[in-house]
């Protein structure tokens, strides 16, 4: 078994011109080692360099592969922030907004268009994933969030990975221990992720300053005017003599071990890009409404179906019933967003009429197809039902349908949670915000920011290498 490797940089100081020579040496220095590395560029950044005249840089980066890192990074208001103010679809609309330019700027100046995006510090939220899986980036690259370690999970769309190891995280270890430090924890995670990725990252800007660059202006919330800015203090040249020298030995080594496979995020992402359109057959959808009490996302041969997309299966295959008294042989799998608000969860009488609910599924479909979500609640006659109760019922009359090839004269409706399970696991339940960034007020708690995210969980599933699929989907049907 082998381990997939990136390397992958948050390249963000724009305030710092000496600064500019540490992105340069981390870039040439992967090139000298044969690294295509992955670097996370800051729009800011790119102009700061390009006002510097600082092309030798530009240069060295766009060797390697680009993502995108933001606008203006940790400058206020941050991502987080901004969408603790907005619902769904203003959240996505502002979040376009404020990042088109960044995204055109890193584009135009390094020639390529970002690979993937990378939060900064812990400023984000599901609109952001929205946004930028509408702008092709479709990879989150610093989730805190996994489903198997090592492993990529979908969130909100975007194919979703973690960071495991920091080049950061030997900055004050002894030059005598350095090294082999680096390299005893390296390979302690390579048996860890076996079969799976290791992303290991650094902030390029650390190598030559003691500090971070908005640290020093943006602590706490603060937002100077732009002339007072500071640029981050530096390390003593003698220092960042002996960092350069343990990481450029230690790049020489772990290209030599024999159980690493480097990597980059374009090359992971065409292997687990979900193929499109998706079909689902009829047999698999019964199959379906077997299991979908437990609210989840499910395994359908050999893949896996989000929460999101059960609801719109469902729904389809209803509103066809509906309209035609038979079920089709296969409907489309949409890749739908989770709701844009909190569900309802009470349900205030037992039963709805066979009437008011196929009215209610003609809407519900109609409403997945026009705004590309999950409907927050549904209109059964005189009440409104949450998404997962309104699937549960929909369950229900395709396996009544099943049976005895007739519709019911009503059907019943039971409260049920309105989050899937995933949302319920210790990282998801108890993310936070507040205390987790220097960069935050110390009040700022972001709750609709984290509702929103929570809501996301509609989206999770496992993701399934493409070859994978393939060959599954082509011994199903004897090719």
């Amino acid at each position: 078994m082998a381990v997939r490797l990136i390397f992958s940089f948050d390249s963000e100081d724009y305030i710092t011109p000496s600064a500019d020579d540490a992105e340069k040496w981390w870039a040439g220095t992967m090139s000298k080692h044969g690294i295509t590395a992955c670097i996370c560029v800051v729009g800011e950044l790119v102009r700061a360099l390009q006002a510097r005249g600082r092309q030798d840089v530009l240069a060295a980066m766009a060797s390697h592969e680009i993502a995108y890192h933001s606008d203006k990074h940790s400058a206020p208001p941050t991502w987080a922030e901004i969408l603790d103010e907005c619902g769904w679809q203003d959240g996505i609309e502002r979040i376009l907004k404020a990042e088109l330019k960044g995204i055109n700027d890193v584009r135009e100046s390094l020639g390529q268009h970002p690979s993937a995006w990378c939060k900064p510090g812990n400023s984000w939220g599901a609109q952001v994933a929205a946004a930028m899986s509408l702008l092709n980036i479709p990879i989150f690259c610093d989730s805190p969030f996994a489903l198997q370690r090592g492993q990529p999970f979908w969130f909100a769309n975007t194919l979703t990975l973690q960071y495991h190891i920091a080049f950061d995280h030997y900055f004050d270890v002894p030059p005598s221990k350095r090294l082999r430090m680096m390299q005893d924890d390296f390979l302690k995670l390579c048996s860890e992720h076996d079969d799976g990725y290791i992303i290991m990252f650094t902030h390029p800007s650390r190598l030559v300053t003691a500090d971070f660059w908005d640290a020093v202006n943006f602590r706490e919330g603060k937002n100077p005017p732009r002339e007072q800015w500071k640029p981050a203090p530096l390390r003593p040249q003698s220092e960042i003599a002996s960092l350069q020298q343990d990481f450029d030995r230690f790049l020489s080594w772990v290209v030599k071990q024999h159980q690493v496979e480097l990597t980059t995020y374009r090359q992971l992402f065409a292997e687990y890009k979900q193929p499109a359109p998706r079909w689902i057959s009829i047999g698999e959808v019964f199959e379906l409404a077997k299991k979908v009490s437990e609210f989840t996302y499910q395994p359908i041969n050999g893949d896996f179906l989000s929460p999101a997309e059960q609801f719109s299966v469902f729904v389809r295959v209803a509103a066809v019933l509906a309209k035609e008294v038979r079920t089709p042989e296969a409907v489309p799998v949409r890749q739908l967003f989770g709701p844009p608000t909190m569900p309802p969860t009470e349900i205030q009488r037992g039963e709805a009429s066979l009437k008011d609910f196929l009215s209610a599924v003609f809407s519900a479909d109609e409403i997945c197809t026009k705004t590309g979500c999950v409907p927050d609640r549904i209109v059964i006659g005189r009440q409104s039902v949450g998404p997962n109760a309104f699937m549960q019922a929909i369950s229900l009359l395709l396996r009544h349908w099943q049976t005895s090839r007739s519709l019911p004269a009503s059907i019943p409706l039971s409260e049920v949670p309105e989050l899937p399970k995933v949302a319920n696991e210790p990282q998801f339940r108890n993310y936070r915000f507040k205390g987790t960034w220097v960069i935050f007020p110390p009040e700022f708690e972001g709750l609709k920011t984290l509702e929103h995210i929570r809501l996301q969980t509609w989206t999770v599933k496992p993701a399934i290498p493409t070859r994978i699929l393939k060959s599954r989907n082509d011994g199903a049907t004897g090719r």
